[in-house]
């Protein structure tokens, strides 16, 4: 059986990694002032980033529609299809809709769309996780069985370095905004397991939260067997502190076999903004 896997741009990967996990891409939609992006693969993220630094406005994003989705489910006999949290984004809900047309259209089609109940780095670490086991020969309902486990147990952190954007969409108050830039705090934000975010922590300093993010990973996986996991690390317009982070998780947390690190595509770019980093394992 022809298994492709579909994923939102939200997954992070580089166009070396695309090709290696023989990706198929819907394309969410970025709106800054009056500039538009498609995520296809192509942003300047860097451009994207002083574009949202000088519109007084936060971005908007629109999610792919139901017959795009569609159209890449008829591509092949079955698909696997890894969507932003439905918390986030209406992306779930677009791929369920694409699913059902595809569907009437080929009955016999096999597709499943996983609500990711994460994004950025989250997505790529599922993606990993389905090419893994279709290039092993698993079959399509083991697959779903087995990435839905994962799914349920897999953990995203994230640290912000720049919190204009939760300022500018009203996820903090403008108070908040400058007094936590002010006194240079970085929150370290993650999931509560339902694809919502929630803060952890807040640190002073971007060395500090790096340093403590690291901590906080190695308690969370000090009871894991060594070698036993995967860790993907997006890192938006920071590449030597990805580098470094790398290094530490590495050294620090005996359960991780490798730590794959990407840059954010354009939509995990308005999320994490310039500086941050996103983790998922």
């Amino acid at each position: 059986m022809n298994i492709q896997i579909i994923v939102d741009s939200c997954c992070d990967v580089t166009d070396a990694l695309r090709n290696v996990l023989s990706l198929s891409l819907a394309s969410l939609k970025i709106t800054v002032g009056e500039h538009f992006y498609e995520d296809d693969g192509t942003i300047d993220t860097g451009v994207l980033v002083a574009d949202m630094k000088a519109c007084r406005t936060a971005p908007t994003t629109a999610c792919p529609s139901p017959e795009e989705y569609a159209a890449l489910m008829s591509q092949a006999d079955a698909s696997l299809v890894v969507t932003l949290s439905s918390k986030l984004s209406g992306s779930y809900n677009a791929a369920c809709v694409g699913r059902d047309l595809a569907l009437e259209e080929s009955p016999e089609k096999k597709i499943h769309v996983f609500d990711s109940e994460s994004a950025s780095a989250g997505e790529t670490r599922i993606a990993l996780l389905l090419r893994d086991m279709i290039d092993g020969g698993m079959g399509f309902e083991e697959i779903v069985e087995k990435a839905t486990a994962f799914i349920a147990n897999m953990k995203t952190h994230f640290v912000l370095e720049d919190l204009g954007n939760l300022v500018k969409n009203g996820r903090i108050s403008r108070t908040a905004g400058f007094v936590g830039t002010m006194l240079n705090l970085r929150p370290i934000m993650g999931e509560n397991g339902h694809g919502e975010i929630i803060p952890l922590e807040k640190v002073r300093g971007t060395a500090n939260a790096m340093r403590r993010l690291v901590e906080l990973v190695a308690e969370e996986t000090d009871h894991l067997p060594a070698a036993s996991k995967l860790l993907v690390l997006s890192h938006c317009n920071c590449q030597e502190r990805a580098m470094q982070l790398k290094k530490a998780f590495l050294e620090r947390c005996a359960v991780f076999k490798d730590v794959i690190v990407v840059p954010t595509g354009g939509l995990s770019t308005v999320y994490a903004n310039d500086g941050g980093i996103v983790i998922a394992f």
